[in-house]
């Protein structure tokens, strides 16, 4: 896929981003409903269901032979090679309690490898996109990472999956991390997290479990802005449970 039809995705991509948006915005001013799933730290609104509906809709409209795949339930099969993955509402519980980091976020693969991504910060009106190997932008702002190499000047990012054993795990973790770097810091958003590591507001982001909505579009646009994007998988790790 070349430059040109890159870019008319992430198009795409942003304008279903906005409609998704637009119903973040519109429940801002009414009651919904709020359910979870198997869990009372995981939730699940109206919101979350109405918005990836939106997302489906931007996107079949323009993309019909594409697969999707969202997180509250929408997985239609390929058949161009391009794969949407959806997060409708990052940070649900947040958006819940009307704390100011959540975002809608649109990632794209095309073959099964990570091209693009969009996110669209509802709470602070901040649009974020990127093309890896094109850049990435805030609003039309390039964005950079930090270029920090010492990890006691790095600041942290993180989060908690609603896990009780991860958390444990994880904080344990953390525990050790401390005393080496300048500071944590966790949003419960993970794709505004990773959109603060491509624009140099924090230095590294971690976080156990993610799901592959969670991490797709931030990821890109990290990637896209030039960091570096690894997982627990990921080959020429120091330390394999890091």
């Amino acid at each position: 896929m070349n430059a040109t039809e890159l870019q008319e995705l992430l198009e795409i991509a942003q304008q279903a981003a906005q409609a998704a948006a637009a119903v973040h915005r519109a429940y801002r001013q009414k009651s919904f409903q709020v359910d979870n799933k198997g869990s009372a730290l995981d939730l699940v609104t109206t919101v979350d269901r109405e918005a990836e509906q939106a997302l489906v809709a931007a996107i079949r409209a323009a993309r019909p032979d594409d697969g999707i795949l969202g997180e509250e339930g929408s997985q239609i099969a390929s058949s161009s090679g391009v794969v949407w993955i959806l997060d409708p509402l990052d940070g649900t519980t947040n958006y819940v309690y009307g704390y100011p980091a959540h975002a809608v976020a649109v990632g794209v693969e095309v073959a099964g490898v990570r091209r693009l991504g969009v996110v669209v910060d509802t709470a602070n009106g901040r649009n974020y996109g990127g093309i890896i190997g094109q850049g990435a932008d805030c609003d039309g702002r390039p964005l950079q990472p930090g270029q920090t190499a010492d990890l006691s000047r790095a600041l942290l990012g993180t989060g908690f999956l609603p896990d009780e054993a991860i958390r444990q795990a994880q904080g344990e973790l953390f525990g050790k991390f401390m005393p080496h770097v300048r500071g944590i810091r966790r949003s419960g958003c993970p794709a505004l997290d990773l959109c603060a590591v491509a624009a140099g507001q924090l230095d590294l982001f971690y976080e156990v479990g993610l799901m592959p909505w969670d991490i797709a579009a931030g990821a890109a646009i990290a990637e896209a802005a030039g960091a570096q994007v690894l997982t627990l998988r990921s080959a020429g790790l120091p330390d394999p449970t890091l």
